[in-house]
């Protein structure tokens, strides 16, 4: 009996145990790593999306940048506009209409050069050719936008509309018709640069917002991200040229006395 106690009990203790069981996550923790992930993934939306938010608020400071530098030329076109029709002196007259022109060509490269993120606001084109509007995606689920419309400030007839000096200021009706163009110029000027402005600083709040919803995680403007600007093709230049600006009315502001040319600016 005494062996056969012992054999039993010793297959008993070769069966196999079970597997003791891990212990179960409780709701609490469940929740509470779900609701960590959920803040995760908002931080990393908010961060991309600020990303591209930032880089588009930077395509129009880029503008706003361009036209100060343009309204600066046109203080500048203005007095040597009114030095000529102050003067009787022909030969003066040839040169500051030289240094007039000279003006136009420095507007027309500021205002081409005033791309960021292949996209420029300011000089007529389509943006990739196909759209008159820069549209910025302001929320995570896209349903919130603003487009802010492509205007063109170049001298040409579709921009400012600066005419060359075609006599060379020698022609007193032409001096005067320049002036009332620059006038009418420098009013367009500060219409295009408040509308900017005032998109520029809605923009910057809905980032500010963003950066506070993106955490730690900072939040640069990246590039590239926009469309190649390509120069219109023979026969496409309505296309590319979406806006007739026109300037609307004069501005009345008053040309200053100071001799242009006496700052070396010839």
């Amino acid at each position: 009996m005494r062996l056969s106690s012992l054999l039993k009990n010793r297959r008993k203790s070769k069966r196999p145990q079970p597997p003791e069981e891990e212990p179960r996550a409780g709701k609490s923790a469940i929740k509470r790593a779900l609701r960590h992930s959920a803040v995760a993934s908002n931080y990393r939306s908010a961060a991309i999306l600020g990303e591209r938010i930032a880089t588009a608020l930077s395509t129009i400071e880029t503008a706003v940048l361009a036209i100060d530098v343009v309204n600066d030329r046109l203080r500048e076109a203005a007095n040597l506009v009114e030095a000529a029709r102050v003067t009787d002196n022909l030969a003066r007259r040839e040169l500051l209409a030289g240094r007039y022109d000279d003006v136009r060509s420095e507007i027309d490269a500021t205002v081409g050069a005033a791309s960021h993120n292949r996209v420029n606001l300011i000089n007529g084109l389509l943006i990739g050719g196909r759209s008159a509007a820069f549209n910025i995606t302001l929320d995570i689920d896209g349903r919130s936008d603003i487009a802010v419309g492509v205007v063109n400030l170049t001298t040409g007839a579709r921009g400012l509309s600066l005419s060359p000096p075609r006599t060379g200021f020698s022609d007193n009706d032409e001096i005067a018709t320049i002036l009332t163009e620059i006038d009418h110029s420098q009013t367009r000027l500060a219409e295009v640069s408040l509308r900017f402005a005032d998109h520029a600083a809605f923009i910057a709040d809905r980032l500010s917002r963003l950066q506070r919803l993106a955490g730690k995680s900072p939040i640069l403007s990246v590039l590239p991200t926009g469309a190649d600007v390509e120069e219109p093709a023979e026969g496409e230049e309505d296309r590319c040229h979406p806006l007739d600006l026109l300037p609307d009315s004069a501005s009345g502001d008053e040309i200053a006395e100071s001799d242009p040319l006496a700052l070396g600016s010839v």
